[in-house]
């Protein structure tokens, strides 16, 4: 099996974990956020482009892969890597036209332990976590369907959002003196694990992606995600 995960495996993954650690809540709290406007149906990537370069976030459309959906790569002022798919569009390899998208980063899983991921998926705002234990990673992500409508309002709170919640994430890793390392591998206590719990009782922690690795733009991002990287120009 081909080391890096098909992306559209990927969204799946997040999508399924998202709704088994509790989406709607997250759902909730975006609906929160939408505003008056013109409300669209379909984003495309120069949508997208516009959104970010509010943000000073530079991005970058990704080659495209033939598998039906447009990457742009995404840069933060202070270093951070995330990456903004759009899929089912009229025309993925230009990105246009889409109907759903998911913002996603990665992060190393070196020193984390499982519950801090926890912790993470009942805080977070609108974002979602899940451990990528073959490739050392944990996958950061929320996933829009635009079906029925949204305003660019909301794209852009559920973005600023997912910027707020990794910034969120990565200082209490700073803080916590967390090591950064994907060359060495999470130890079997007290780190990143799908299970915890003895051989009577297994409670699940994180969903396990067994058999599938780490898309890799994740793999990329959680590689250039120190501690040290920020997400957003502010304290939030």
């Amino acid at each position: 099996m081909s080391k890096l995960l098909n992306l559209k495996a990927a969204l799946a993954l997040l999508s399924a974990f998202a709704m088994a650690a509790g989406a709607a809540n997250a759902q909730s709290t975006a609906n929160g956020l939408f505003k008056a406007g013109a409300v669209k149906e379909k984003f495309s990537v120069s949508d997208v482009a516009s959104i970010m370069a509010e943000f000073q976030i530079t991005t970058t459309l990704s080659p495209y892969a033939g598998n039906g959906a447009a990457a742009v790569l995404a840069e933060t002022s202070g270093g951070a890597r995330f990456v903004v798919t759009l899929f089912e569009c009229d025309d993925p390899a230009a990105g246009v036209g889409c109907a759903a998208s998911v913002v996603f980063t990665g992060a190393p899983n070196a020193g984390i332990a499982y519950d801090d991921i926890n912790a993470f998926n009942a805080s977070a705002n609108v974002t979602r976590a899940v451990n990528v234990a073959e490739q050392n990673i944990i996958i950061f992500g929320r996933q829009l369907f635009f079906a029925g409508g949204v305003t660019r309002a909301y794209y852009k709170n559920t973005v600023e959002y997912f910027l707020i919640d990794m910034q969120g994430f990565i200082q209490s890793q700073a803080a916590a003196g967390t090591a950064v390392s994907l060359k060495s591998l999470p130890g079997a206590k007290g780190k990143t694990d799908n299970v915890a719990g003895g051989s009577d009782s297994v409670e699940v922690i994180a969903r396990a992606i067994s058999r599938v690795e780490a898309n890799d733009h994740a793999l990329s991002a959680a590689i250039a995600n120190t501690w040290q990287v920020r997400f957003t120009n502010d304290d939030k």
